[in-house]
């Protein structure tokens, strides 16, 4: 079967997604209007920042997102082959971090908000050669156009505080996994050492606003990023919303002093 996956412009409003092995031979088309409803203030804020969204990435974090991912990816399991969902990719690090864990028969998905944010993407996996391995896509996370059951695990990375329902993002994530399949939320959290929080919070609030409005242009944004951290669920709140939606065997990893953690949950 040739492959029927095409990356659309955002103003046709419709998403496919299929891979040419008869494993993935399933196309889901989506309508944007058909979707919960989306927070516009946060996909523009992200389209705006998007042409230094990495660049800061590496350079607010000291280079350490790198291995935050690559320790989330560790998570989803051996990923020799399969089909895994990327959700809120931005710019499709995590879904090239999948390609490049797994074998030559991993194929990813992965979907976001931002139109310039999944451009963005695509450049990337064109030039890592992985366009016939990772297909992204326009779709909502709290209403996600996939059947259920259909990928054999499910990554969020730094996207499931922006969503306008947590809890719904995650049921859906639960959703589209196969049984026994692994779902892995990777956020910011607040570290739990007074002393290393008085750190975390002087960067946090004040100098991580100053940096990123600086490269960026766009301060705003960086000051929506400590502000959606401070509101967020601690480590024992998102287990407990991960175990509310029935996953099972959740437990957490905290990361570089507790300033981000890794859950896993398994449906």
């Amino acid at each position: 079967m040739s492959d029927l996956l095409s990356v659309y412009p955002l103003k046709i409003l419709f998403c496919s997604f299929c891979f040419n092995d008869t494993a993935t031979t399933e196309i889901y088309t989506l309508s944007l209007h058909d979707a919960l409803p989306i927070s516009l203030y946060v996909r523009e804020m992200f389209s705006s920042i998007s042409h230094r969204y990495d660049l800061l990435n590496r350079l607010l974090s000291l280079g350490r997102d790198r291995y935050w991912r690559s320790f989330a990816v560790s998570q989803l399991s051996s990923m020799d082959g399969g089909l895994y969902l990327d959700i809120a990719t931005g710019t499709a690090d995590v879904a090239m971090e999948i390609a490049k864990s797994g074998s030559i028969n991993t194929r990813v998905i992965g979907v976001d908000f931002s139109e310039k944010m999944i451009e963005l993407g695509i450049r990337k996996i064109k030039k890592c050669g992985f366009e016939d391995r990772i297909k992204l896509g326009f779709a909502d996370a709290q209403a996600l156009p996939f059947s259920d059951g259909f990928f054999d695990a499910a990554i969020v990375a730094f996207g499931i505080r922006n969503l306008s329902d947590f809890l719904t993002g995650i049921k859906e994530m639960r959703r589209v996994v196969k049984v026994g399949g692994k779902v892995v939320i990777l956020e910011f959290t607040i570290p739990a050492n007074h002393i290393c929080r008085g750190v975390y919070y002087l960067y946090f609030r004040r100098l991580l606003p100053l940096i990123g409005g600086i490269i960026s242009g766009k301060r705003y944004a960086y000051k929506y990023l400590p502000e959606s951290v401070m509101e967020f669920p601690d480590q024992e709140g998102l287990k407990r919303m991960m175990e509310d939606v029935s996953l099972k065997d959740v437990r957490y990893y905290n990361l570089t002093f507790g300033i981000v953690a890794v859950h896993v949950g398994v449906r």
